[in-house]
């Protein structure tokens, strides 16, 4: 998806590495996406949902 929207940036965090992060953002299942824009938390998908994945980037892309 990183090529296909190059004007957005993913992330991925090992939860385990960070478990400080995984408690702050409150992460309880694996994967878990934030869509984050102008600093402020916009979306969060739960599960490895890949249309609705793909819905919520392109939204955020477009500038929805």
């Amino acid at each position: 998806m990183s090529k296909t929207y190059p004007q957005l940036m993913f992330l991925t965090i090992d939860v385990d590495d960070l478990m400080d992060f995984s408690s702050s953002w409150d992460l309880r299942a694996t994967p878990t996406f934030f869509f984050i824009k102008n600093e402020k938390q916009v979306d969060k998908l739960v599960g490895a949902n890949k249309p609705e994945l793909e819905k919520k980037v392109q939204a955020l892309a477009d500038g929805s």
